[in-house]
């Protein structure tokens, strides 16, 4: 596999990757459980807009020979005790690897991170999968438990 590059999000690259990150999280929404009126979870994807003028956030994009693939948004804080809010692959390149890579890469850019924190809904077992088993977090609580939207919250100790 070629390598993973890593490039800051910018004016002129936001809009594919607002596209590509909407794509990737509507494909993922399709793993959402359907609940009476629930069944159009569009209003529960994430977005990026304004993600550029939020100074304390780090918008970042994934290319592998010169294409765009993914990106990500890091909370990067002076204690490195740094957040992952979002991660997200092209659809149409899932079960690549490519997510995998591009996290290595991170953790290559960012050194001195003594932990990272992220969190999933319980229901997408792919994205468990991937934090858990690929990347090497652990499950450290359940925010709102007794909430259908609950989240399970995971940490990757580095240091």
């Amino acid at each position: 596999m070629s390598e993973i590059t890593i490039v800051p999000m910018t004016a002129d690259n936001f809009d594919e990757a607002k596209n590509m990150m909407e794509r990737s999280f509507a494909t993922t929404m399709e793993d959402l459980p359907k609940n009476g009126d629930a069944d159009d979870h569009a209003q529960e994807l994430p977005s990026i807009d304004g993600i550029l003028e939020k100074p304390e956030e780090t918008p970042l994009l994934f290319y592998r020979d010169g294409k765009m693939v993914g990106g990500a948004v890091l909370i990067i804080n002076g204690d490195n005790n740094n957040i992952l809010t979002l991660l997200f692959i092209d659809s149409k390149l899932l079960d690549k690897g490519i997510g995998y890579n591009a996290w290595l890469e991170i953790e290559k850019r960012y050194p001195h991170t003594k932990t990272w924190t992220t969190e999933t809904p319980p229901c997408l077992m792919r994205n468990i999968h991937f934090y858990v088993d690929k990347c090497g977090f652990h499950i450290i609580r359940v925010k709102d438990p007794k909430n259908e939207e609950a989240m399970f919250v995971f940490q990757k100790t580095m240091m």
